[in-house]
């Protein structure tokens, strides 16, 4: 039995191995000693796929950021002894974006030993037929290196793969290579049998940058270079083909002098550079749709690691345009982070949407560049922002300069990020071309919001404005009502907002409210009817029948665009009989969030008599309590009248003592669960996933101490995965 290490010392020289007649197009890096750095543990589990089959013919897909080391790992396997007596036949395929499919058939046939298509006068289908026909006689090892999502994708989902699924019973494999994980899912290639190569950690990567960049450093001047080398290093960020790019060019030169000229080069992003890195990263935002281009480039104005709040960036782009609504910007970005352009940092457990995201470095100095050419930001020499007549994105990271605001006049976005206490001036009221001002987690005080006020009404086009957590909000003014174009207004977490102008009512294109945990605002203003485009609504409070000033339950009728609504409900929340039927009308609702004031038990049931009332549409699929003070759930709170329900929360319910069916002929549809701080809840978790939640597939569980027959092994880390722990 080979040990770990006898496959990774084969795999180092497999390549002198390698009869010609059964491989082409094969390039290999000058010293491939290189390549097995950081990469032992991809190899080793790659080479256990191969070996240990599920399935007849074997589709593994190797994804990553150009210059991750894909190609690489490729090779390794490809170059494996074990691997090679495993199969009759070997082929390379070198794909790239411009391949021909003609090209393609014939370099299988001809590593097959048979007469190209082309030359017999055969035709497309004949030449795919008869590779089909070969490799039902033989075991082959086909890598398609470097597949791409372009016009040809359908070519490789229809036709090629189809077909060589055909020629299945032989034990064939068929390993790619691509930067965007959509090829793998579009070819068909199960999720399981997904590698993603991750960057080299700081041992790996310095090794590597050594073995290149020190070649014609004497010892006894090597401490001097260290220094400077580490930084190098970080600069990287654990890309390979960074590293041994400018690892490569420092090491043509043993002077201290000509390495900090080059450093300095290296920390300047510029595209007119030749070397592999940017070339490789180019290629990857050339091969973008125009709509992902210009999503892409609006991580410019974010300055370098930063952790980029998802939501925050898709509201931008539906008011800047690049999108018509948030939900495809959510499909926009999981398309970058496909195509290993953008990095999750943090994402939803159940269906998995990212909540917060970053950008690897060199993928920045990239976009600064492109968004540059573009005119779209400007950046000095070091890569900070800088201000420019004809910039259209700006985003200060320090404080606001409010004369700087005269020099761009184009200016369509604004972001603040300095966390600190910010002033306003006059100059802003310049800014006619402005569509998105996010001013959201700075310290803005009382004074700073009042002048904010007294100049935003001149913005005209101003689509988005997002004041979160701003403390010293206490009063959204009349002024509000002049934004005509506004359709996002983001309030939430402003504690001390206690009024809100009834002139929002007037901002007929509005799609998004969010007043959410704004304690002291006692309702939302009556008129709410009007908003007829609104998608998501946050923070709407019940009141009384009497208080004719308050946003009521029936406007909401009105509102058959409503994607999203979180309300809350307290003892004083009123509902009629008129608006039993309101939300059942609201056939595009999707999310209901339902959170409750703190109340004693002892008045629980009248306010569960009112939610009862309450009958939310057949499509909803996504249901949320908060505080939920009360032994059972709704009426409503079942499989029939929720036959589309796909994710289910109740937190902190104190009294809630089942979340049963109501018919035990019937079992939810839902996929996943979260229940939280439910210390009564009595149930068997065995029978819940067996009988009542087939579908269940995720679920997150704390503080449920009655709940029994959970997973002993999951207290520590309370979630819950099908796959995992059936």
């Amino acid at each position: 039995m080979k040990t770990q290490y006898d496959i990774l010392e084969e795999a180092r020289r497999g390549d002198n191995n390698l009869r010609r007649n059964d491989t082409f197009q094969f390039r290999r890096d000058d010293d491939p000693s290189d390549e097995i750095l950081g990469l032992e543990g991809d190899v080793k589990k790659i080479h256990d796929w191969i070996l240990c089959p599920d399935k007849e013919l074997q589709k593994i897909a190797i994804v990553g950021l150009g210059g991750l080391g894909k190609t690489t790992l490729a090779r390794l396997i490809f170059n494996n002894d074990d691997v090679s007596k495993h199969f009759q036949k070997k082929i390379w395929v070198s794909v790239s974006q411009t391949f021909k499919e003609d090209d393609i058939l014939q370099k299988l046939q001809e590593n097959l030993g048979r007469q190209p298509a082309s030359q017999t006068g055969s035709t497309f289908e004949d030449g795919l037929k008869q590779i089909i026909s070969q490799l039902e006689e033989i075991s082959c090892l086909i890598v398609l290196d470097d597949i791409w999502d372009n016009r040809r994708l359908d070519w490789w989902k229809k036709k090629f793969f189809p077909a060589l699924s055909q020629s299945s019973h032989k034990q064939s494999c068929v390993i790619i290579t691509t930067r965007d994980e959509g090829v793998a899912n579009a070819i068909g290639v199960d999720e399981s049998f997904v590698h993603k190569p991750k960057f080299l950690n700081e041992a790996d990567s310095w090794s590597l940058f050594y073995k290149h960049a020190f070649a014609k450093v004497e010892k006894n001047c090597s401490e001097k270079f260290k220094d400077l080398g580490k930084k190098i290093v970080a600069r990287c960020g654990g890309l390979p083909l960074a590293i041994k790019t400018i690892g490569g060019l420092l090491g043509s030169t043993g002077s201290l002098h000509e390495w900090n000229g080059i450093w300095k080069s290296f920390c300047e992003p510029s595209i007119t550079k030749e070397n592999d890195v940017i070339t490789s990263l180019q290629l990857s935002y050339k091969a973008l749709p125009v709509e992902l281009k210009q999503c892409l480039l609006s991580f410019s104005i974010f300055p370098e690691d930063s952790e980029i709040e998802a939501e925050k960036l898709i509201q931008w782009w539906v008011a800047e345009g690049l999108i018509q609504d948030t939900e495809r910007g959510f499909e926009n970005l999981s398309k970058l982070v496909r195509r290993c352009l953008v990095e999750v940092v943090k994402k939803r457990g159940y269906n998995l949407r990212i909540y917060k995201c970053r950008m690897h470095d060199l993928v920045r100095d990239l976009t600064l560049v492109m968004a540059h050419d573009e005119k779209l930001c400007f950046f000095d020499c070091e890569g900070k922002q800088n201000f420019h007549t004809d910039s259209r994105w700006l985003g200060f990271t320090r404080e606001m300069d409010a004369e700087s605001l005269k020099k761009s006049p184009k200016l369509r976005a604004l972001i603040l990020m300095n966390k600190d206490h910010a002033q306003f001036h006059r100059n802003l009221s310049s800014l006619h071309s402005l569509r998105a001002l996010d001013l959201s987690n700075n310290k803005l005080d009382k004074v700073a919001l009042n002048n904010l006020f007294k100049w935003i009404s001149s913005l005209k086009r101003l689509a988005y404005l997002n004041l979160s957590e701003a403390k010293g909000l206490e009063e959204v003014p009349d002024s509000i009502g002049k934004l005509r174009n506004l359709q996002l207004l983001v309030l939430s977490g402003c504690t001390n907002l206690s009024k809100l102008s009834s002139s929002i009512s007037y901002l007929k294109k509005m799609v998004l409210l969010d007043v959410g945990s704004c304690d002291k605002l006692p309702y939302l203003p009556h008129g709410l009817h009007r908003l007829s485009h609104l998608q998501e609504l946050s923070g709407l409070r019940l009141e009384l029948q009497t208080n004719k000033r308050s946003c009521r339950l029936l406007e909401l009728q009105h509102l058959r665009e409503l994607r999203v609504l979180r309300i809350r409900l307290s003892n004083d929340s009123e509902i009629i009989e008129k608006e039993r039927n309101v939300l059942s009308e609201l056939k595009k609702l999707k999310i209901l969030a339902i959170d409750f004031d703190i109340v004693e038990k002892s008045e629980d049931k009248h306010l569960l008599d009112k939610l009862d009332m309450l009958c939310p549409p057949s499509t909803l699929e996504q249901l949320y309590f908060k505080r939920y003070n009360h032994e059972r759930l709704p009426k409503w709170v079942s499989p029939e009248s929720l036959p589309a329900l796909v994710y289910l929360c109740v937190d902190e319910g104190r009294c809630l003592a089942d979340i049963s069916c109501k018919s035990e002929a019937m079992s939810w549809n839902i996929e996943g669960l979260c229940l939280k701080e439910l210390p009564q809840l009595n149930k068997d978790w065995k029978k819940l996933i067996n009988e009542e939640m087939k579908l269940l597939r995720y679920a997150e569980i704390s503080s449920c101490s009655k709940l029994v027959n959970f997973p002993d092994h999951m207290d520590d880390k309370p979630v819950w995965r099908r796959n995992q722990h059936r």
